[in-house]
């Protein structure tokens, strides 16, 4: 049963999405939940590259152009980040709080989510080993790098 732990994100949570350390965050993957405008869960994946912590309640995220995770943000759907950490899961729930001025390079749409509630999941005897993770072949990693660098920096501008 998930446990309530606040308003605001643990610190292994806005470590993880600080935007810092990309080479060795790669390979982490993010599930993202948000609800389409006939009421249907809208399951979604993002990386670190694509995620930023303002702050411990406050998440930027950028989403490829025209995806519907993003249009359901635009409506102001709620939305929940999973982060899978060592021995628990945490669910970061919020709201698109700002929708910000979309980038044409890359081509993102930019969301600013307030963090409202965290929960965790973890049970005893049973802790969680890993999370969801991804890989690639090795001469596409630097491109990819390079691609999450060109988003986190358009997630810092207001």
């Amino acid at each position: 049963m998930a446990k309530y732990e606040g308003e605001t994100m643990p610190a292994q949570c806005v470590e993880a999405l600080d935007g810092r350390n990309l080479e060795r965050k790669f390979g982490r993957g993010y599930v993202v939940m948000t609800v389409d405008a006939d009421g249907a869960p809208r399951p979604g994946m993002l990386s670190p590259g694509e995620m930023l912590a303002v702050d411990d309640r406050t998440v930027r995220i950028a989403l490829w152009t025209g995806t519907r995770t993003a249009g359901n943000l635009r409506r102001g759907s709620p939305i929940v980040i999973c982060y899978v950490a060592p021995k628990a899961v945490f669910y970061l729930k919020g709201r698109p709080s700002v929708v910000l001025t979309p980038s044409d390079d890359p081509p993102v749409e930019r969301f600013e989510v307030a963090i409202e509630a965290v929960e965790s999941d973890a049970h005893e005897g049973f802790p969680v080993s890993d999370g969801i993770r991804f890989t690639c072949e090795e001469e596409l990693r630097s491109k990819w790098l390079t691609q999450w660098q060109s988003v986190l920096n358009v997630l810092r501008k207001p």
